[in-house]
């Protein structure tokens, strides 16, 4: 295609500041003031319309290297989440990734399944200044890891977990997603509700136990001796705990898991021992994800914005880079949590 049949405005290799200036009849630093918007470029509006117009027709493209390092600025933020591939977290990584797209920004993803590796990459992230922002979306890990990870680095964003005052962070509203889960098995007739909690010294986990002992509290149920066991969310620590739940001298009817993945255990412990679900124990789980349609049977879950908080981590990191203000915790309250009812759930077993 020669030079005179291109379209305008298509991005070309190796159209520089130069040649807009040159097109546009001024100097090259008054063009970089204008396309880069700086308020103290001190050009007429016809100038300025002038210059804008010669970069889309010659098909300018910004040199993000050089913006970044005449800024300090990478324009890339890292992403640490507890395992990439999962079942819930695929939500979270889309939010944060149309949101940083939209603000130019290039979103490296860190999997933490492997600690020890994941915290040595964000070490080097950050220490060699190759990301601008971190988000922390990993509910386990700890404070004290937290911490060290993020030593002297002030640009981070927690998700969905508090650590203290210091960091800021979004969350979900835990408490009132896992007393929908608890409510929704008092509501088919279960007085016997266990709940499969997550590690005990972790916020997250307190928030979500916070909810089960709300709807126990308001239904005028007693929370029984054993039927609150903290395992990892993972879905050997749901088995572990279904296991336990299991075993009690007056097993429950019912059992709300404060996640998903650690309901896929708990059904499989169950299954083991030949226990029928839903016809002789209930099961519903914090968080949805398109695997509850094809378990055995279907699992209901609380559907939780978990695209939003990856959206509203993104947009608090990036106020915090441009230097702004704003609230430092964020509890995201829209989408409200939602039922979503299949069949795992029915009226308590008829005892003989």
């Amino acid at each position: 295609m020669s030079k005179s049949t291109k379209r305008a405005g298509t991005p070309r290799f190796g159209v520089t500041l130069v040649d807009v200036a040159r097109d546009a009849g001024v100097d090259q630093s008054t063009v970089s003031r204008v396309l880069r918007s700086d308020p103290g470029a001190n050009v007429t509006d016809a100038t300025r319309a002038r210059i804008r117009e010669a970069a889309t027709r010659l098909g300018y493209v910004p040199n993000a290297t050089a913006r970044g390092l005449a800024m300090r600025r990478t324009s890339t933020i890292g992403l640490l989440v507890p395992n990439a591939v999962s079942l819930v977290f695929a939500d979270i990584i889309r939010g944060a990734t149309d949101a940083a797209l939209e603000l130019g920004y290039v979103l490296v993803l860190a999997d933490a399944s492997e600690l020890g590796r994941a915290s040595d990459a964000v070490r080097k992230l950050v220490l060699e200044g190759r990301v601008d922002g971190l988000l922390i979306a990993s509910g386990t890990i700890t404070d004290k890891i937290t911490n060290d990870l993020i030593e002297g680095f002030h640009n981070c964003v927690v998700l969905n977990r508090r650590i203290g005052s210091r960091l800021p962070s979004v969350i979900e509203d835990d408490e009132l997603g896992m007393f929908l889960c608890a409510q929704e098995l008092i509501d088919r007739g279960h007085s016997e509700v266990a709940c499969l909690a997550g590690p005990e010294d972790i916020d997250t986990s307190r928030r979500r136990l916070a909810g089960y002992r709300r709807a126990m509290r308001e239904a005028g149920l007693p929370v029984r001796r054993g039927s609150v066991v903290h395992e990892p969310f993972d879905e050997a620590g749901g088995y572990r705990g279904m296991t336990r739940i299991l075993q009690l001298r007056s097993p429950a009817t019912a059992v709300a898991s404060a996640s998903l993945a650690a309901a896929v255990g708990a059904m499989a412990a169950a299954r083991d021992r030949g226990i029928s679900i839903p016809d002789q124990l209930s099961v519903t789980a914090f968080h949805d994800a398109p695997i509850a349609n094809y378990l055995s049977p279907p699992l209901t879950t609380v559907a939780m914005p978990l695209t939003q908080v990856g959206r509203e981590a993104v947009l608090m990191l990036d106020r915090r880079l441009r230097g702004e203000g704003g609230a430092s915790h964020l509890t995201v309250r829209e989408p409200a949590p939602q039922i979503i009812r299949r069949r795992s759930v029915g009226p308590p077993p008829v005892t003989p």
